[in-house]
């Protein structure tokens, strides 16, 4: 990227910007837009390399004239920075963008690879407002569109994006074989990885029009710094990153366990980087890398209530396969898996953490997964620290530290890597938040003791981490930081437990904050998390922008493979039924899934579900299926001869308008006949 020595220019007609960073394109019915960041603050570096995190992003709209208006907009609402903040940016390293965001480089090109030209824009503009104008209401597309866009602005804006522009953000050190700077190694988008690439699919159309030039890796995630002093004079850096997986990327009742491919919600890679100079020695980089991710079968939690229950869904073999699928992957990307299951052995997180085991221990004795890379360790986290005593995770420290011992780390010095990392701890709790960090620090902070007194700067290994003045408390604040960027991200909060990551110690403060979080949390995930989520699936290209629009009419969220998902469930729905309430020798004309109340004298219900529709020969049959219990819970047979009429109409399923709410209008398929001639069946027989 180009650089300029000042970070602010004002061009006469006042529509240029600093631009920090592009983050993507991206476009909606009304418009394409250009994302970049506005703003960005440092968080510290590593070999040199500046690491810096997003502050404000702006998305302009590639036609012309709504794209100034928007400019000028934003101008006013926001005006020249100060020389202070500028400065503290050091914008003259940082390679920012000054830039006319109208000049010739975005109208010929840019657009042109969205298949507009200005004119093309103009012509488009009016489509679209024809579009608009089909809607209910005047307006509802660029209001549903407005807040969209503000969403993803505010995700970018607000969520703990970071980048870098020489530093690749995607990969460990050891993944990267120690290569700190990819300077002169071409762009950074060469070598990404895509699993922690947050932004990648934004900028697919630069990708595929070979412009890598332009594209900026970023992850989702935390990315902190702090330096202490060694006895001897020398300071010491530790830097602690976390990126969040793409895969399954989502909010946290939105999206829980594994998908069908064994990716799981919450995946975080978290590093922890010591770096020392000892003078003719060189630089020495230590890397330790812990995992964390959802329970990896399929299990869901309703948003309902602070406390719901979790419900194991799919069949066993279903879950094992998905299960192995997981531990296969991550095996094969990081060694050997240490699992560190934190759930309550009692009450209602057993109900997955026994199924967890199960299944772990089925991928063993069936040889889904070679039973020398995995340990499954079960620690009741609530159980053990019962009382406030949060000193107790020294134990599970102990009780691990033969596998820290055998896991080791990496380490890094000139060019070559002398140690590497065999293996990670894979950690989970049911949100892999709150209990999840606190282990992970825990055992990061035993790791860097061990680092220290290796590389001959300890003093006093018999005193920990706690010689080194204000060592512990730098430690404190980076991890409860890490933790408080991936609960916001994940539960839109901060982490519970917080005040023990900072202190060390477990207070009735922290419980009362415990409490008000998990208000929030609860009220975050059943009022903004559907919204939420369905843009995180656009924004990784699991949903087309149709699927976001369709979020703000329906009012939640589906999954990626929602369709494929809906569609198996259903077959599954007919193919039991039929085995169920059909006669032997009967012949099936029909089988399908209608929409039914399943009652009588009722034409059309407030809320109707699933009905599975049998005509055989003989008779019709109407079926409740429940697709959790994978069962047919309650049917009605109806003989074909005892038919008085059959009424046939139109069914709109659309509630905004009166003709859809009428029944006498809209109401599908009816049939007429005797009750006392129906065969009824409630299941519970």
């Amino acid at each position: 990227m180009a650089k300029d020595s000042h970070p602010y220019t004002e061009s006469k007609d006042d529509l240029s910007l600093v631009v920090h960073a592009l983050v993507g394109l991206f476009s909606l019915n009304m418009h394409s837009y250009i994302l970049v960041a506005t703003d960005s603050k440092k968080c510290g570096a590593i070999g040199g390399c500046d690491i810096y995190e997003v502050g404000s992003v702006i998305a302009l709209p590639l036609d012309y004239q709504s794209g100034k208006a928007k400019l000028q907009a934003w101008r006013h609402s926001n005006p020249e920075p100060s020389q202070e903040k500028t400065d503290n940016l050091e914008h003259e390293d940082s390679g920012t963008l000054s830039i006319d965001p109208f000049a010739t480089w975005i109208s010929p090109q840019i657009t042109k690879m969205f298949g507009r030209s200005r004119a093309e824009s103009a012509a488009s503009s009016a489509n679209e407002s024809t579009f608009a104008n089909q809607l209910p209401s005047s307006g509802s597309a660029e209001r549903m569109e407005r807040r969209i866009v503000e969403e993803i602005v505010r995700l970018f804006g607000s969520s703990g994006i970071f980048y870098s522009y020489e530093y690749d953000m995607t990969r460990s050190l050891q993944a990267k074989e120690g290569q700190l700077s990819a300077s002169g190694c071409g762009p950074l988008s060469q070598a990404a990885c895509p699993d922690y690439w947050f932004n990648h699919h934004l900028l697919q159309l630069l990708i595929g029009q070979n412009a890598q030039g332009w594209t900026l890796p970023m992850i989702q995630g935390c990315a902190q710094a702090a330096t202490c002093t060694a006895f001897n004079g020398d300071a010491f850096q530790v830097f602690v990153i976390s990126r969040r997986r793409v895969q399954r990327i989502g909010m946290r009742y939105e999206r829980r366990g594994a998908n069908a491919d064994g990716f799981v919600a919450n995946s975080v890679e978290t590093e922890q980087i010591l770096t020392i100079d000892t003078g003719s020695q060189g630089i020495h980089y230590c890397s330790f890398v812990q995992t964390r991710g959802s329970i990896p079968f399929l299990w869901k939690q309703p948003s309902s209530g602070l406390h719901p229950v979790p419900v194991v869904v799919g069949s066993e073999e279903d879950n094992a396969a998905i299960c192995a699928a997981h531990l296969q992957r991550e095996i094969k990307l990081l060694g050997r898996q240490v699992l560190v299951n934190l759930v309550e052995h009692k009450g209602r997180e057993a109900v997955v953490g026994s199924k967890y085991a199960s299944l772990v221990g089925i991928c063993v004795a069936e040889d889904l997964v070679d039973a020398r890379c995995v340990r499954y360790v079960p620690w009741d986290f609530h159980h053990e620290t019962r009382g406030m005593r949060f000193e107790n995770i020294k134990q599970l420290v102990l009780q691990l530290q033969h596998e820290i011992s055998n896991m080791g780390y990496f380490w890094h010095s000139g060019k070559q890597a002398l140690t590497s990392q065999q293996g990670v701890f894979r950690v989970n709790c049911m949100d892999c938040l709150d209990r999840t960090n606190v282990v992970q620090s825990a055992l990061a902070r035993f790791v860097l003791n061990e680092q220290l007194i290796r590389l001959g700067v300890h003093a006093a290994p018999e005193r920990g981490l706690a010689a080194y003045d204000g060592l512990e408390q730098m430690l404190n604040h980076l991890w409860a930081n890490n933790g408080d960027y991936i609960s916001r991200q994940y539960a839109g909060t901060s982490a519970m437990k917080g005040d023990f990551t900072r202190t060390g110690k477990r207070n009735i403060g922290g419980v009362v904050s415990d409490a008000s979080y998990s208000i929030a949390r609860l009220w975050i995930s059943t009022f903004r998390d559907y919204f939420s989520q369905s843009v995180l699936d656009f924004i990784a290209g699991n949903h087309n922008a149709e699927a976001v629009y369709r979020t703000l009419i329906e009012l939640r969220s589906n999954e990626p493979d929602h369709a494929i998902q809906l569609t198996r469930a259903r077959g599954a729905a007919i193919e039991s039924s039929v085995a169920i309430v059909v006669n032997d020798g009967e012949i099936i004309q029909i089988a399908c899934i209608v929409q039914s109340p399943i009652l009588l004298n009722t034409i059309r219900a407030r809320e109707e579900d699933d009905a599975v529709l049998i005509l055989t020969n003989s008779s019709v049959y109407i079926c409740r299926y429940h697709y959790q219990m994978e069962k047919v819970t309650e049917f009605i047979c109806v003989d074909l001869a005892r038919l008085h009429a059959v009424q046939h109409g139109a069914y709109i399923t659309d509630t905004r308008t009166p003709q859809s709410l009428d029944p006498a209008h809209n109401h599908g398929i009816v049939l007429f006949f005797e009750a006392a001639v129906a065969r009824f069946n409630s299941g519970k027989d």
